[in-house]
């Protein structure tokens, strides 16, 4: 797996940004699961939230 390019990374962010208004991508997530995720995946580890 590759580290996430800067698009990549924005992406995610809109993401998030647009989830406020519709609702959890992963609900019932803990905050801190998701700062794992969110480290792991910036590092090129772990799932790749840009494929469903």
């Amino acid at each position: 797996m590759h580290a996430p390019t800067q698009n990549e990374i924005y992406e995610v962010l809109n993401q998030c940004m647009e989830a406020f208004d519709a609702g959890s991508r992963w609900p019932g997530a803990t905050f801190e699961q998701g700062v794992e995720a969110a480290v792991r995946w910036m590092l090129g580890e772990g799932d790749n939230p840009m494929e469903d």
